[in-house]
């Protein structure tokens, strides 16, 4: 049995942990460098790792959840620590730094699903499974704010290499609280069969393949993934054309309040494919509305709001769903399987977007999103009635 307390406390104090890791370090390597080229190479890293999810998946269905939750968190956290004293003793070695940082990013694209996947084991029915998915993205959100909020206190009084100290320290903490929390979880036993690993690679996308929501949810998912990172251009863009640093926090709060508000309500909600669909149309409405109000802060930090809202609410109702609909067998694989397919956009929508910044203004940017989304909310509308 799942001891949720501390699952929700390893949970935020080890999202706190790589929230503020992942700003402070790119942070360090902009002010030790002073080159965009090093930090985007550590951008394209931890994308890239995020992209290649779809091969960590069969060694994570090879063995249990509960052990590969606990493994890769507690070899991140030692390379959290290496990260560190690349950082205190080698403050010229970016090369070591940067592949630390890496295998870190790696722990996280393995932890993550196997943690997810041990949701699954431990509730009794589809509602409660749901909560509790809405619960942690709660939590998750949450603690990005608090990341936000506390990189930018912690670096004013503390250099970068004694902020990764503590992000170090807290994921020793939060890999503490994990071991209470699994230590009544049964180990699940994998299969007798182990079929060769570059067999069973694309064995979750066969299994996706053959069920009508996942179809559909995955080619949904690749398309969506270029509009996040145009996204992550765009927000700065327009704070910098506003002359106000501040407002570019804001943003990101903005979306991060109505992350959590919109998990709220998706924990109250039944999980329907018209549903996800719904909202998934929906959170383009906010998003185009921006055009018409970019020069109105108060305004355009309320869709933003919403547009965090509704995505919010699609991201939960079709995470239950895919658990739902998934084989315990294969679970692992669906879901690094689905992290593959919303991330794989990443690269290429980041120097995109970029390039459409840079020669023409941000209509054209929010509508190519908007139009996106559009189009991928659409395709789940196909699955309505074709899942038994």
């Amino acid at each position: 049995m799942l001891n949720k307390k501390s699952y929700f406390i390893s949970r935020a104090v080890g999202g706190i942990a790589n929230s503020l890791f992942s700003m402070v370090f790119i942070w360090w390597l902009q002010i030790s460098t002073k080159s965009s080229f090093i930090v985007g190479i550590a951008e394209a890293i931890f994308s890239t790792t995020a992209a290649l999810s779809i091969f960590y998946g069969p060694i994570i269905d090879r063995y249990s959840f509960k052990k590969t939750s606990y493994y890769s968190m507690l070899v991140q956290t030692v390379f959290l620590f290496a990260t560190t004293a690349a950082v205190y003793q080698f403050s010229k070695s970016y090369i070591l730094a940067l592949i630390c940082a890496g295998v870190v990013s790696i722990c996280d694209e393995f932890f993550n699903p196997a943690d997810r996947a041990i949701l699954k084991e431990t509730v009794a029915d589809e509602q409660e499974l749901n909560n509790l998915i809405s619960k942690v993205s709660s939590i998750d959100q949450f603690v990005n704010i608090a990341g936000t909020v506390f990189s930018g206190l912690l670096l004013t009084w503390l250099i970068s290499a004694n902020v990764m100290l503590i992000c170090s320290l807290l994921s020793l903490i939060s890999l503490v609280f994990l071991f209470y929390a699994l230590k009544e979880v049964k180990n699940r036993v994998p299969q007798e069969a182990k079929p060769k690993y570059y067999n069973q690679i694309f064995s979750g996308y066969k299994f996706i393949k053959n069920n009508q929501f996942l179809n559909h949810y995955f080619w949904s998912s690749i398309l969506y993934s270029f509009v996040t990172p145009a996204m992550t251009i765009l927000l700065p863009r327009i704070a910098q054309r506003s002359g106000k640093a501040s407002f570019y926090s804001m943003f990101y709060i903005c979306f991060m309040l109505g992350f959590i508000i919109g998990a709220t309500i998706a924990g109250k909600l039944t999980v329907r494919i018209k549903t996800i669909g719904f909202t998934w149309l929906s959170s383009a409405i906010p998003l185009i509305s921006m055009i018409f109000f970019s020069n109105s802060w108060l305004i355009f930090m309320g869709l933003i709001f919403l547009f965090g809202l509704m995505t919010s609410i699609h991201n939960i109702l079709a995470e239950s769903m895919i658990q739902i609909t998934s084989n315990d067998e294969v679970l692992g694989r669906v879901l690094t399987t689905i992290r593959t397919s919303t991330s794989i956009g990443g690269p290429i929508s980041s120097i995109a977007a970029g390039i459409l910044l840079d020669n023409s203004d941000e209509t054209v940017l929010i509508l190519a999103c908007g139009f996106i989304i559009l189009v991928s909310g659409f395709n789940i509308f196909r699955a309505i009635g074709k899942t038994a």
